[in-house]
């Protein structure tokens, strides 16, 4: 019987699954971790090796392990972090041939977690991920809030890191979200971004910053930058890690904290039908409520923009997601 056993299953351990289970283990998140590989004895060997560092970290004994799917039955949460090969290193990467390479794949994991008696939560990090977001949930046919990605949580993250850095102020004090596609659509919520408890456009009237860059520019490093660290590195991973922990936190810990995810709209920001980036509530159950911030006609016409072009994609691939099991 699984008695406060908190059981994570990671799917794909390349370098974000990877590194998602170290975190898991330095931040002492969960008490089970299984990691499920196509090539099955890497999943084995980054387990023995995670498993190598527990008597020098500051964590509780784990049980750390390759999986299959006849393991999820029982996992609270299960990462979705596999994407199919896609463009070599230093080639720009194809979203769109990306989202035809992933689709199926994802589809068919969801398939067999759900064949295999799973009934938590699904966290989506895959590409493009609000897409295949909707596609887990359409797939897996669990409640909309038990389905949730990564969204705009390290665009987040991001632009707080160089507001941050140009103001010269600890990035915990920047408040603020970046919004829509986790993609070339998204962009900041400027009239909504503080300093502690000051409007961002009020502290730099206050307090004048001549080598304080454009909102737009700004918005364009965000969306720039990964392309940028995937085009010298071949993946990006400490950011997208270090963000699903954190979800992983606010669920495990109930934390009720409000986060950036692509959660899905109901009437939020008048769109409906798609996951998206927007703060939300996020606590044991998932999804809590997907919060609607005041925008700009100006920013509201950028969420319209981005929602289509999330939807369009979506309507692309929309004949291969539906749902053909039942699984309860």
């Amino acid at each position: 019987m699984k008695i406060n056993n908190k059981k994570v299953v990671i799917v794909g351990a390349g370098a974000v699954g990877s590194t998602y289970a170290h975190n898991l283990v330095v931040d002492d998140l969960a008490d089970e971790i299984a990691i499920i590989n196509t090539n099955k004895s890497k999943a084995s060997a980054n387990s023995l090796d995670l498993l190598h560092a527990l008597p020098y970290l500051n964590s509780a004994p784990k049980n750390i392990y390759a999986a299959d799917y006849c393991d999820v039955a029982d996992a609270d949460i299960v990462v979705l972090s596999a994407n199919a090969p896609s463009a070599t290193f230093g080639k720009k990467p194809d979203r769109l041939q990306l989202l035809e390479n992933n689709v199926e794949m994802i589809r068919d994991i969801t398939e067999k977690t759900m064949l295999a008696g799973f009934d938590g939560i699904f966290l989506v990090a895959s590409n493009p991920v609000d897409v295949l977001a909707q596609v887990v949930a359409e797939v897996s046919g669990l409640p909309k809030n038990r389905v949730i990605g990564t969204g705009t949580l390290l665009e987040t993250s991001r632009m707080r890191q160089i507001v941050a850095d140009k103001l010269a102020i600890n990035p915990k004090s920047i408040h603020g979200y970046v919004l829509a596609e986790h993609g070339k659509s998204s962009f900041t919520a400027w009239s909504n971004v503080t300093v502690g408890a000051i409007p961002l456009t009020r502290w730099l009237e206050k307090y004048p910053n001549p080598d304080f860059p454009t909102f737009d520019e700004i918005d364009q490093e965000i969306r720039e930058v990964g392309l940028d660290i995937f085009m010298q590195k071949g993946n990006t991973s400490y950011g997208i890690a270090a963000s699903l922990a954190r979800l992983t936190r606010a669920i495990f810990r109930n934390e009720n904290v409000i986060l950036p995810v692509s959660a899905y709209l109901t009437g939020e920001y008048g769109q409906s039908n798609l996951y998206t980036g927007s703060p939300a509530i996020i606590g044991r159950t998932g999804v809590q409520t997907v919060l609607e911030l005041e925008l700009t006609s100006a920013e509201q016409a950028k969420f319209d923009h981005s929602a289509k072009v999330l939807k369009e994609n979506f309507e692309s691939i929309k004949e291969k997601v539906t749902r053909v099991s039942t699984y309860r």
